[in-house]
């Protein structure tokens, strides 16, 4: 996805573009000066965004390219007629439909603070530069918590260990495979949930003036957005 102006050009990406950094550690852009390393990354898609980057930043500073990177963390938020893999999580635990979690974390953005975001970026973004738009890392027992407060959901009371849903994961996708279906669960979304999750979006809200609104707030709007549409 592209925004053009006179202003900047902006590409947008994903945070698994950025190498992770180990449990505890703030991960932040890594700078136009070191390179956006594909074999740091896990997964092709996340291989295919460094690439990208990095095609990017060496336009802008080899060929004056005006243009800058923004790294959205997950995202969430009302109006997701697609109904991607977070509001199908959403949906099935208001529902009851997911009796456990997974001991894992999220990090996701309103997607109107993300188009917020991107505006900024075009108006405001410097050249060569990239910039996360995130939010604060949530554990996914304190999301369904949330989710349960905002719209009276029965809450999760059960989340599997990582190695555990990992196991699981691994064997529903043998499945699908010799079925020729969707996994409930892949291997991959566990890692998503296991991995290290701290994205700073500091050096957008300081240069762009980026903000972020409450995970209350997000499910909030997104339940009613649900109800309305009759998804739940």
């Amino acid at each position: 996805m592209q925004y053009a102006n006179t202003k900047n050009n902006v590409l947008y990406l994903v945070t698994g573009a950025i190498p992770e950094l180990p449990k505890g550690q703030i991960i932040r852009e890594v700078t136009q000066y070191v390179p956006y390393d594909p074999q740091k990354v896990l997964g092709c898609y996340s291989q295919s965004k460094a690439i990208a980057t990095q095609i990017v930043l060496d336009a802008a500073r080899e060929k004056n390219l005006n243009a800058c990177v923004v790294f959205p963390s997950g995202i969430l938020g009302p109006e997701d007629y697609a109904v991607g893999e977070i509001t199908d999580t959403v949906i099935k635990i208001i529902e009851g439909k997911m009796p456990m979690g997974i001991n894992g974390s999220f990090n996701l953005c309103d997607v109107r603070d993300l188009a917020h975001g991107v505006i900024l970026a075009v108006d405001m973004g410097k050249a060569g530069e990239c910039y996360i738009l995130g939010n604060k890392e949530v554990s996914f027992r304190q999301f369904a918590q949330l989710l349960a407060q905002e719209c009276g959901a029965k809450p999760i009371r059960f989340f599997l260990p990582i190695p555990v849903a990992n196991f699981f994961a691994a064997q529903l996708e043998k499945q699908a495979k010799r079925k020729g279906t969707r996994p409930l669960m892949t291997t991959f979304s566990v890692y998503n949930l296991s991995r290290n999750n701290q994205f700073d979006s500091s050096k957008a809200k300081r240069e762009l003036g980026y903000t972020t609104r409450s995970y209350q707030e997000t499910l909030r709007d997104e339940a009613h957005w649900l109800k309305v549409t009759g998804k739940i």
